[in-house]
């Protein structure tokens, strides 16, 4: 039993963080997420946390500026995205993209068409839609560089994909109960 101990303290740490090194943890984290904490509430909310946006919001504040400790979940929760991000820069980081007449870029994954499109202030807007259904996410804030509208895109773009195939299964289910009518040949 020791051995497990051991072996979890030499990954997680056997020592007490304060407050102020988890934050600076914690900030270092977001900063190479490219993310302020808004998009940090934002992100908690898509993954369904069903608190007020201005209470996450205020928390990530809080826990950024050292008032509080990180929470541990959402400190896991940081890290994890770091990984998801990266996943997602391997898999559609070698998009070809086309800049269009207007200054906006496009590509096309998984049927899906993305475009950025340029705004002011040098920020862009991510839209995508899919070429079968039409589907077409909500779409996220604007973001403050070309490259952070692409990572912006392939989060988008996954949160969407996975939003169909949830819709698929739900359209499967409901077909599944709804009870069968019998075809009146004769008639």
């Amino acid at each position: 039993m020791e051995d497990q101990n051991e072996a979890f303290d030499s990954v997680f740490g056997a020592r007490e963080w304060t407050a102020e090194e988890l934050s600076a943890e914690f900030n270092k984290v977001l900063q190479e997420l490219g993310w302020a904490p808004i998009d940090l509430a934002e992100r908690l909310m898509a993954l369904g946390d069903y608190r007020p946006h201005k209470t996450i919001l205020r928390g990530i504040h809080r826990a950024t500026e050292g008032q509080i400790k990180v929470p541990g979940e959402l400190m896991a929760l940081i890290k994890q995205e770091i990984h998801y991000k990266r996943r997602l820069k391997r898999a559609y980081g070698n998009l070809e993209w086309t800049q269009l007449g207007d200054g906006s870029w496009t590509t096309k994954a998984e049927d899906f068409i993305i475009t950025l499109l340029p705004q002011t202030k040098k920020r862009w807007k991510v839209h995508m839609t899919h070429v079968i259904t039409g589907y077409s996410p909500s779409w996220p804030r604007w973001q403050d560089s070309l490259q952070a509208a692409k990572d912006t895109a392939f989060l988008t773009l996954d949160g969407a994909m996975n939003w169909l195939l949830e819709y698929e299964q739900q359209q499967a289910e409901d077909r599944q109960q709804r009870p069968r009518r019998a075809i009146n040949l004769d008639d």
